[in-house]
Order: structure tokens, then sequence, then C-alpha cells
């Protein structure tokens, strides 16, 4: 196979997978699955299609009960859209005895009970590391399986996300260990707590200390808050930030906010004022905190000379606002204006700078390589109306 370059999360690639499977097979992907793998296996209590006559059987999916703004701690729940899915990137619905019927295949390399699912070579080839993935320099992508080295241990396995679940399995191939996590709502640390539970199981099996508990179980600590501190400014408006031992506070309307962790540089504030948005804490080339950014507004420290901020477009105007779908995949996004660029803000608070390409068009992300894109149209009153991101129609909303 040619050289692998440049690696990108497709769930359209795995969907197309499916239909190339379909059209080898001559059966329907879901029945390809059943007889291949689930029924080999004896994964009885497995579906390989989601429909209402799975729905009988599956727990009810929960998602945020706001699906546009960062979730707070408490993170309040509601049902998650009900739909029929059959795709090859997500339409398992199972148990967690069945996967562990899946996971044991994994530890023998593709043999089970029953005979063998995979090839020694099959194995091999979903098992090497190809390329680097999600620029993270402990994580490469095989053949369907992300391979890590963990604590010098070689580690496989996967996340998932459906609408209104979650998921991940981690295998440890050296100790024969696995485990696999399913929750019905929505859990941005579930490859954490994976990790935190092989890990425990490792200690029990073979000796030594139980790990401590994930970091993230307290996300009022700030390792570097005296990083954050001091006064932010944005004509006339100020922001003043305070340090207290392992914590950032924010003074704001007569009252002390303490923030809360959402990764490097991103808090979030339980304020009615800053519910929609992220802070997001920007630094200069000597990696000191010159700047902090609230959905497009843009608050200078106070000790650094005045910035000369980039000016965009004047047409970009246009685009500026919030666009929303009946995708229940992602159901909404805005886009604001930061330091000269485009900014499209989802719903958890992330922003990806868009790059003009042409009038109305730009890559979703500054990578070259990168296949998603977002072009604006339908302008009424000098504002668009539509956005197509990657073939998906979104519509001006009504709100912020």
């Amino acid at each position: 196979m040619p050289p692998v370059v440049h690696f990108h999360y497709s769930d359209v690639g795995y969907k197309v997978l499916g239909l190339l499977l379909e059209q080898l097979t001559g059966k329907p992907y879901p029945e390809v699955i059943e007889e291949r793998i689930l029924d080999p296996l004896g994964m009885e209590a497995t579906a390989p299609v989601i429909t209402h006559t799975t729905r009988k059987r599956m727990a009810v999916g929960y998602s945020d009960f706001y699906d546009d703004r960062p979730a707070p701690t408490s993170r309040p729940l509601a049902p998650a859209a009900w739909l029929q899915y059959g795709g090859a990137d997500g339409s398992i619905a199972s148990t967690p005895g069945d996967m562990a019927i899946y996971l044991r295949m994994l530890l023998n390399r593709g043999k089970s009970s029953t005979g063998s699912i995979l090839s020694e070579d099959t194995f091999a080839l979903m098992t090497k590391p190809y390329i680097n993935a999600w620029n993270d320099p402990t994580l490469y992508y095989g053949y369907g399986l992300v391979i890590s080295q963990i604590d010098g241990v070689t580690h496989i396995g996967h996340q998932g996300g459906m609408v209104g679940y979650s998921s991940a399995m981690l295998l440890d191939m050296e100790h024969e260990l696995g485990i696999v996590l399913l929750a019905n709502h929505p859990v941005s640390q579930v490859g954490d707590m994976a990790d935190f539970g092989l890990k425990t199981q490792r200690a029990g099996r073979y000796g030594g200390d139980v790990p401590p508990l994930p970091s993230w179980g307290n996300p009022l600590y700030v390792r570097n808050a005296v990083d954050y501190a001091g006064t932010y400014g944005n004509n006339g408006r100020e922001l003043t930030f305070i340090a207290e031992d392992d914590r950032l506070i924010l003074n704001y309307d007569y009252d002390e906010i303490i923030l809360e962790t959402r990764g490097r540089d991103h808090f979030y504030v339980p304020h009615p004022d800053f519910m929609l948005h992220l802070l997001v804490f920007s630094r200069d080339s000597e990696g000191r905190v010159s700047e902090v950014f609230y959905g497009g507004n843009h608050y200078i420290n106070v000790l650094y000379e005045p910035l000369i901020v980039e000016m965009f477009p004047a047409e970009w105007q246009a685009y500026l606002g919030s666009y929303r779908s009946h995708n229940p995949w992602l159901t909404n996004f805005r886009i604001v204006g930061r330091k000269g660029q485009l900014r499209l803000i989802e719903p958890s608070g992330y922003a990806i700078t868009l790059t003009p390409i042409r009038r109305d068009y730009f890559r979703v992300g500054v990578d070259e390589y990168s296949p998603e894109w977002i072009q604006f149209d339908t302008f009424v009153e000098g504002k668009s109306l539509r956005a197509d991101y990657s073939g998906c129609a979104y519509y001006r909303f009504f709100t912020e």
C-alpha cells in the first residue's frame, strides 16, 4: 500500500467500507456482520442494525439538556433523539456480556472457541500502527483500531459515540486483559475511565498499587492558575482573574466565580452571562498568557501593549451567527470572528479555524489535507441564511 501521510478520522469512510462490503458480498451490511462475526462468536444479544424492534431492548439514551453550549458540571440530561440506523460507522447495539466475548476474541488475536474469526495476517494488519492519530504522540491508528503505548505496554481499542450513547473498549495485549464501557449518556472522559479500569484490573491480577483517580475528577483544580491571573480589557470592559491556591477565580459583577477546567487554556464559567461559550486563553511566543476570548469577544492583558487586531473582510460579517440542522450528531454551531479569522464553535465550546479558499467557501481547519469544508449561501439583507457543512445543510437560527 502507498505510504500513509495524513490522518483524518472519518465516519463517512466507515460508511463507504460498509457499502463496499455490500458490493463484494451481495448482501446487506447488517447481514454480513451477523454471519461473519456475531453468529460465529455466539454474540446472541447483539444487533447489527438499530431499528424500532431493537429499541424495545435498548436502554433509553440521553443527551445534554442544552444542545447549544458547553455542559455544566452537573450535566443535566434529556432523552436523546431516537433514530433507526444501519450504517457501518455505528449501528451496533450490544451488551457488556457480548462485548466481553468480542474482547476475548481480540485478546486471542482473532481466534475463538468456535474457530478463527480473523487470520493472523488480518489481525496483524488491523493492529499495525500505520500513522500517528489526533496529534497525540502516544496514539496510532490501524485498520479500525487505535494502537497506543500506556506505561510501556501496547494497548488496542477504540471509543464510540452514538446519539445518546458513549462507549470505549481497551485491551492490554501483554497481560491479556480487556475492558469495555457502555453508557446511555454522553461521557467526555470515557477513554480515561477505561484506562483507569484496566490499570485497576492489572493491579488486582498481577499485584501492584491501584492507580490514583484521574485528575479530571476535580474540575476546579487548575495546576497553573497563576498563569492566567490578571486583568484583561476590551473597549472599556474588563475581566479580572485571581489565582488562589490551585483555583482560578473570575471577579465579575461583584461576584467571585470559580472557573472549571475544560482542557488546556479552556475554562467553563458557571454564570448566566457566560453560558454559551468557554473562556479560551491564548499565549504569546514565550508561553505567557496574553489574551482571552469569549465567543467573538477579545480581551487583552492590560500589562501588554495594545495589540493591533487584524480585521477580517467586511463581507465575512454576513456569515456570523448561529446555525442549526436536524442532524442529530451535530445539531448546531456558531460562527464568530477572532483576530482576523472566522471560527466555527461547536456546542462543546471548542473552536475550529475556517481557512478561506474562495468567496463564501472555507476549509474547516488549517491543515491543507482537511476534507471538511463549509460554504455560505442564500443571502438576505446582508446575512447568509444557509451554511453547507461538508454536504449537510444548516440554517441561520434566531439564537445568539
